[in-house]
């Protein structure tokens, strides 16, 4: 196969092209975006809140949450938002920085199209693309995992050119962005270097007649090559100590063993694992939409996806040149080592899933495109036919990708007005969940929030684990002197209380919060009738909106 160089005049203006649909595909999908201020994506609450102080200084001074997330995002976003915090607040441009890596990953993922088929294989990959809502899922907010896809792909593409250098650099922009990536492309980093030396070394073993000649020299020159990744690896291992020394430690499997608040019913299932199968397959619960638009469209999809693998195995055509997928090849080991070795060394390597779930996108999003290349190579459609069927995917895929992963905040904003009325250093308690939204929105110190209720992190899950409890002993308390109490050992100056946290239906709730607090929920709502929060001649809101009051305690 005679592929194109997507250095020709030609390759630049369909990369140029490619760009333009993925921005209008974007757009399409997210127009309203940057007109919402409270559509985000929920992770925004738990990463971003603490760079407004960046633009208002007297924004979050000394707070222990906040102090946590920003040693908690890698220092390469931290620095990309704090550049662009000279023009834009974080939350807008959380939203343009979602749609550059949108259309970037698009680019690149033409690109290396182009390197394992032709125009036409290039853009029904970056059409799947378009329509795998798992890409921009990931993506979604602006964060370090959303660095994930360009990153990984621009590396898979140089080292399927065999260029070790640039596949280098990206490994050590990788480290400053999201650690399990590098990780993860450092070691097919290791593997494809040794594929390299191990014929020369020994060419006996490996029937080759190209001995080298001179192994000091070849070595040297590997190691020239691979200063970036070297330097990634030095910076990865002094940015784990510094995060060790300032955060604390990562608990250990055998922390983990008896508590709650690390299994299914907890913050986040750590132990035990899912099942190697169903990491398999999970990928395709966010590409086939399950999560958006329900079980019954995501099964029509998935019957028409299975039908195009079958109908494209039974009519195999080759139109993909393979040697443009060999880093693939190489990272598809990697991953599953990685996956093994994250499995007996829970929360050391962070969560197993992470090494397969990125590559096994990559895949099926390249399995799905050549299966679609080969079906048109075999019906024979004429350009026009084919042309007009692309561009009903493509509008297909602009309307599939609406508000992917984004979340309407805007019933609270009056709420977040009245708090940005309060003192700036201003400490508030409340229900975990309304706490995130009071922080990103209102700009305001939260006591303790569900999204940075980490609880991989010793000592810091200790202390948010003691304010839980604490928080909801009074909550729910009967007596106005523990509230009082409570807030005044804890600097607290505002309780927000929400009325339906207290109504019959919410008692029918099976699941109120995370384990171990649900259970303790449970009890203090069943053990009094006479919440004293609510009386409003011993604790008179300052705010009350919607069944939403905000306590001065003094």
């Amino acid at each position: 196969m005679n592929l194109p160089l997507v250095t020709s005049k030609k390759g630049i203006g369909a990369v140029i092209l490619v760009m333009a649909l993925s921005t209008s595909v974007f757009l399409v999908g997210n127009y309203d975006i940057f007109s919402n201020h409270y559509l985000i994506n929920d992770d925004v609450r738990q990463q971003l809140f603490w760079m407004e102080r960046w633009q208002d200084p007297e924004l979050f001074q000394n707070d222990f949450l906040a102090n946590y997330s920003e040693a908690y995002v890698p220092v390469g976003v931290r620095t990309i938002y704090r550049f662009a915090s000279l023009w834009f607040d974080p939350l807008l441009f959380s939203k343009i920085l979602t749609a550059i890596l949108f259309v970037v990953t698009a680019a690149l993922w033409f690109v290396w199209g182009r390197l394992f088929g032709d125009n036409l294989t290039a853009f029904i990959v970056v059409l799947v693309y378009f329509l795998f809502t798992g890409f921009q899922a990931q993506m979604a907010g602006g964060l370090s995992r959303g660095f994930v896809f360009p990153l990984l792909i621009a590396y898979l593409y140089f080292i399927s050119r065999g260029d070790i250098f640039k596949g280098g650099v990206v490994v050590l922009v990788q480290s400053f962005f999201n650690p399990y990536v590098f990780l993860l492309c450092l070691l097919t980093q290791v593997l494809f270097v040794s594929l390299e030396i191990a014929p020369r070394v020994f060419p006996k073993t490996f029937a080759t007649t190209e001995p080298i000649s001179d192994l000091g020299k070849f070595i040297r020159r590997l190691l020239v090559l691979n200063i970036p990744v070297i330097i990634g690896v030095v910076f990865t291992v002094f940015n784990i100590l510094w995060y060790q020394s300032n955060l604390g430690h990562l608990i250990s499997c055998s922390e983990m063993v008896g508590k709650s608040e690390y299994t299914e019913f907890g913050r986040y299932q750590l132990y035990p694992t899912p099942s190697f199968f169903y990491e398999l397959i999970r990928p395709w619960e966010f590409n086939l939409s399950f999560p958006y638009w329900g079980p019954v469209a995501g099964w029509i999809m998935a019957l028409a996806t299975i039908g195009i693998f079958v109908y494209a195995g039974l009519n195999y055509q080759p139109v993909v040149n393979w040697k443009g997928l060999r880093g693939l090849f190489l990272i598809i080991p990697v991953s599953l080592f990685l996956y093994v070795v994250a499995r007996l060394f829970l929360v050391k390597l962070f969560v197993p899933r992470r090494y397969l779930f990125y590559t096994l996108n990559i895949i099926y999003c390249i399995g799905f495109a050549v299966a679609i290349r080969i079906i048109l190579e075999k019906i024979e459609l004429s350009r026009t036919k084919m042309c007009l069927i692309l561009l009903a995917l493509l509008v297909f895929a602009s309307f599939k990708g609406r508000h992917i992963e984004l979340f309407d905040y805007s019933h609270g904003q009056s709420l977040y007005k009245f708090l940005q009325t309060t003192p700036k250093n201003t400490l508030i308690a409340g229900w975990p969940e309304l706490m995130d939204n009071v922080m990103t929105f209102g700009n305001r110190r939260a006591f303790v929030t569900y999204e940075l209720s980490h609880t991989w992190v010793e000592p810091y899950w200790s202390e948010v684990k003691k304010r839980t409890f604490d928080l909801f002993k009074a909550y729910y308390s009967s007596s106005p002197e523990e509230i009082k109490a409570f807030c005044k050992s804890r600097g607290i100056e505002y309780l927000i209380v929400r009325e339906m946290d207290f109504s019959p239906q919410r008692l029918s709730e099976p699941n109120l919060y995370f384990e171990p607090f649900n259970g303790f929920i449970w009890y203090l709502m069943n053990s009094t009738q006479d919440f004293a929060i609510l009386d409003k001649s011993v604790f008179p809101p300052v705010f009350d909106s919607n069944g939403v009051r905000v306590i001065h305690i003094q």
